[in-house]
């Protein structure tokens, strides 16, 4: 595991201040990634019949403007709504298989979209990743305090998006579901992110993706990349913020 930091993303000149930030930013930097004390963090959910009812129990910070991944940002609960509503209409088939899809997370912070998905759907296997080994350290704990079916595997592991994918492929596998929430906030992770989905999803796997908050990429700035790197999506008539993208046909 390489030591390794959310805050390395923003500092993508290597530290040399090129004088171009304004005060504002440089505050938010500051701010983003100060000290806080960790709590624990309760999620419930419950479909409309009564037949999923799922409480999520996570060690890390409350409040987003003080932290990314060792919070919860609202677009994981966003996420975690959407697929509670294919629960409830029966579509939820359409993305997982029981005991066989391999579900990986990026951006997990602190593991609420993939730990949910491992109890409402179980897959066969859910990986949650990040790069950053603070969160990872969190990580660790909530898979812990969260323990789904013995046949399901749900572990974490370090990923840098756009950093040594082949080696984690050949380690993991590909995936037929990838998930993540609140990633491409921030321009310097745009392109890797989708360098690494190209990678790691299966041909025929879908991204399932919610870009609620963003400081500096628009919605039209993800969906520019997705075109360019070959994907097409599709989104809820109820949740128009969760993007799902599949390869286009004939893109590998």
């Amino acid at each position: 595991m390489i030591n390794w930091r959310e805050h390395n993303i923003h500092n993508h000149n290597d530290g040399h201040d090129s004088g171009s930030d304004s005060d504002g930013q440089k505050e938010f930097l500051f701010n983003l990634f100060e000290e806080e004390t960790d709590k624990a963090l309760t999620h419930d959910f419950k479909s409309k019949s009564g037949a999923v009812d799922i409480t999520i129990t996570l060690v890390g910070r409350e409040e987003c403007n003080t932290s990314t991944g060792l919070a919860v940002w609202g677009g994981a609960e966003t996420l975690c709504d959407y697929f509670m509503e294919e629960i409830d209409s029966g579509r939820s088939e359409n993305l997982f298989q029981k005991g066989q899809s391999r579900v990986l997370e990026l951006g997990a912070g602190l593991g609420l979209c993939g730990l949910f998905v491992a109890q409402a759907f179980e897959p066969s296997k859910v990986i949650l990743t990040d790069g950053d080994v603070d969160v990872l350290e969190r990580l660790e704990k909530n898979i812990e305090q969260n323990p789904t079916s013995h046949e399901i595997q749900v572990s974490c592991a370090q990923l840098v998006w756009g950093q040594n994918l082949d080696v984690f492929a050949d380690e993991h596998g590909k995936f037929d579901v990838i998930i993540a929430s609140e990633c491409m906030y921030m321009s310097p992770s745009l392109q890797t992110i989708w360098d690494t989905v190209k990678i790691l999803l299966d041909k025929n796997g879908v991204f399932v993706y919610v870009h609620q908050a963003s400081s500096q990429v628009p919605n039209e700035k993800v969906l520019e990349m997705a075109t360019n790197c070959g994907f097409e999506w599709s989104t809820s008539s109820t949740f128009s913020l969760v993007h799902l993208f599949r390869r286009k046909t004939g893109y590998a």
